[in-house]
């Protein structure tokens, strides 16, 4: 009689875990479907990437990769297809991940990666980003590692249904109810239509000045494995003889990196491009007819669409030079 009560205490502790189990399940198959129904929006982007890009270039990198680069205007003038991978906010560890699966399943005749110094710095941001490869794992082996980057317990995480899509629900959402709102891109490529003034990059240009004195007191370290990272994306590409250009695209400021103490890191993706003989290293950085020029800038880090058309027709001319 007196276990009546501890025996039924595990019975209802047992039935609620079914039935959360049973829930998970259920809510899960529900969001996946809905994830991977998206046709607009960054998860579809990065969806196309993973699953179906087979076009004859591949554009790889952040935020400058996605603005900068059109697929459109790199295709008319090389006569090649081409699509672009990049996505807001993420970084080499990113695109070693998208293309290790992409090359598994395709081989492009030319890889682009547009890269920042910044990127090879050390920011814990870049790896807590990965997260957006969690509805990916299960079909992808290969992700598992680097969703490890955000925890190591996060391929644990896994075995909850749900547990992939917590954190892109309120944007899966606006995707899905809302499509018809979201901007569509062009083979992935999306610009941005402001433009800059030239006070507000005279004021960039002071303030960054200003900041220079105190960075600069402190010494330059490049991150070993986000340099890590920038090699295996570039062993793949000597692996399978893929041409590769690797890009550091256009800057408001002619000096940017020295003001933001990354010349190491520049100099490192110099040197290391050099090794390779499919590899060619193009820096737009200190270029004159981006520098300076306000009216082809979105922000003080994007082209504008005039920018970016600008842009795309140079990395043409250079795409169709290398192939």
């Amino acid at each position: 009689m007196k276990n009546k009560p501890v025996i039924r205490f595990f019975v209802r502790l047992a039935a609620f875990s079914v039935i959360l189990f049973a829930a998970d399940r259920l809510a899960g198959l529900a969001l996946k479907k809905i994830y991977f129904s998206q046709r607009v929006g960054q998860y579809s982007q990065t969806t196309y990437a993973l699953d179906s890009a087979k076009q004859d270039i591949l554009i790889f990198g952040s935020s400058r990769a996605a603005r900068h680069y059109s697929p459109y205007i790199i295709s008319k003038v090389s006569g090649l297809s081409c699509y672009n991978s990049g996505r807001d906010g993420l970084m080499i560890p990113y695109a070693a991940a998208v293309q290790e699966v992409s090359l598994a399943r395709h081989i492009p005749k030319m890889i682009i990666l547009d890269i920042s110094p910044r990127e090879l710095g050390i920011d814990r941001v870049k790896y807590e980003r990965l997260s957006i490869l969690l509805p990916y794992c299960a079909e992808h082996e290969q992700l598992i590692k680097y969703v490890k980057e955000v925890s190591p317990y996060e391929p644990d995480k896994l075995i909850s249904k749900t547990y992939p899509f917590n954190s892109s629900a309120f944007v899966m959402a606006c995707n899905t109810l809302l499509a018809k709102s979201v901007s569509k891109d062009e083979n992935g490529y999306l610009p941005l239509q402001n433009s800059l003034t030239k006070a507000e990059t005279d004021d960039y240009l002071k303030r960054m000045l200003a900041r220079a004195n105190s960075v600069h007191q402190k010494a330059e370290v490049a991150e070993d494995k986000a340099v890590a990272y920038f090699k295996q994306f570039l062993d793949n590409t000597a692996r399978y003889n893929i041409k590769t250009l690797v890009v550091i695209s256009p800057t408001i400021l002619k000096n940017a990196f020295y003001l933001d103490n990354k010349v190491l890191e520049r100099r490192l993706i110099e040197e290391i491009t050099g090794r390779y003989k499919n590899v060619t290293f193009l820096d737009y950085s200190k270029d004159p007819r981006f520098n300076g020029h306000p009216e082809k800038f979105a922000d003080y880090f994007h082209l504008n669409a005039e920018g970016s058309t600008e842009f795309s027709q140079l990395i043409a001319q250079n795409v169709k030079a290398n192939i």
